[in-house]
């Protein structure tokens, strides 16, 4: 866990001056600058913050294909976002989730020797990653592995961790708080009683009615969070719909690709969508087939995954696979304030039927069929060498089609 810990911490520095996660790889780095020019062009800043929880659940997913091994970690955790605007803080969330990191890792990539572009010093592939040991130049290079690939949040209801403990202190600070109160009403009304009738009758007063209110403490409490549930409860019932797209999905994409995790699908889709949705030139993305009108993303500061993909229908046509979905997310627009609001992305999907799982694939730097020569191919649909077509669907998912509501 010691890399997720990393990674989040790097990520709250990036959220306060921009400084890259270095456990970012290209793919996600890039995400990262299209959320930040986003937020500049608001004048919002946005700063994310997770924190540890007692008695937290954490676990790990490994997968291994093509010389590349990937983790999936998971841990529950505390979320802290402040939304800044003109320099003014106008709201602060705090809430808990399930925090998913996916971490990718290539087998004797830590051998792999750099020379610094500045001064010539040769250093490992995991110096590289902070720049030069010598004269402190920072250059591209690959993806340093290992390096994480996504990274998503799963809401929770409450804050399990510590609940009965928080609620013993308030049970106790209120019957105390109440029971005092009332006692020494008591002593200060009953004063034709002798002194020690009324001392014993305030405190019996003060211990009666101070549990008396200390229970109704507990109840109101019990509302509330029993309010809460039925109001997540109904915000995840749209979900069910989603429980059986997991299953389906892996039966469909085994006949395929026996190395297909579903889990990666999941993030793949989440960094499609957020890529199409934070990009201000979505007709020159490669990853983009579509025309429809998009504009309704333009204001969208923040996407939180809510955990689920609705997979309506998979086919085959051809040599071509093709998925039908939604995504479930909590968009985020600024105005004068902020406001959340749960929205859903219908997309389709295309990918050649003999692409098969490749976990180091970047489309930063893809190699062209034709000429071998290397590029970027976010914005470029023919390699710039030899001018030949580039089609993504033969590596991975593209786009066809996306649709917000």
């Amino acid at each position: 866990m010691e890399q997720l810990d990393r990674f989040t911490e790097e990520l709250h520095e990036w959220s306060l001056n921009g400084k890259e996660p270095s456990l970012a790889s290209r793919d996600l780095r890039y995400f990262l600058d299209l959320q930040e020019r986003r937020l500049k062009k608001g004048n919002i800043a946005r700063e994310e913050y997770f924190t540890h929880v007692k008695e937290e659940i954490r676990g790990t997913s490994h997968r291994k294909e093509n010389g590349y091994s990937s983790k999936i970690l998971y841990r529950e955790a505390m979320q802290e976002i402040a939304f800044h605007k003109d320099g003014k803080q106008i709201r602060k969330i705090r809430r808990p989730v399930n925090l998913y990191v996916t971490f990718v890792d290539k087998e004797g990539h830590e051998d792999r020797e750099y020379i610094c572009p500045n001064c010539g010093n040769k250093m490992s592939a995991l110096q590289a990653r902070d720049g030069c040991p010598y004269c402190g130049t920072f250059f591209e290079t690959d993806d340093v592995y290992p390096c994480v690939s996504s990274y998503y949040t799963v809401p929770g209801i409450v804050e399990r961790a510590g609940l009965m403990d928080r609620l013993k202190k308030e049970l106790l600070i209120a019957g105390l708080a109440s029971g005092f109160i009332i006692a020494a009403l008591a002593f200060y009304t009953w004063n034709d009683m002798e002194l020690l009738f009324r001392i014993l009758a305030s405190l019996f007063m003060g211990g009666l009615y101070g549990g008396v209110l200390a229970f109704i403490w507990y109840m109101f409490r019990s509302l509330l969070l029993l309010f809460k549930v039925f109001r997540e409860a109904g915000r995840a019932m749209p979900l069910l719909k989603t429980l059986n797209s997991r299953k389906k999905m892996l039966e469909f994409m085994k006949r395929f690709d026996k190395d297909f995790s579903y889990e990666a699908f999941e993030g793949r889709v989440l960094s499609l969508l957020r890529m199409i949705a934070f990009s201000d030139e979505r007709d020159s993305l490669s990853v983009y087939e579509g025309d429809e009108d998009l504009s309704g993303l333009d204001e969208i500061v923040d996407m939180q995954y809510r955990g689920a993909l609705h997979i309506r229908k998979f086919e085959q046509d051809g040599s071509l696979l093709r998925v039908k979905g939604t995504a479930y997310l909590t968009d985020t627009y600024v105005h004068r304030f902020v406001r959340e609001r749960d929205e859903k992305i219908d997309f389709i999907l295309e990918k050649q039927s003999d692409a098969h799982a490749d976990p180091g694939f970047s489309i930063h730097r893809v190699l062209c069929p034709s000429c071998g020569g290397s590029f970027d191919a976010v914005h470029q649909r023919n390699c710039p060498y030899c001018g030949n077509a580039y089609d993504l669907k033969k590596k991975d998912w593209i786009v066809k089609k996306i649709v917000l509501r």
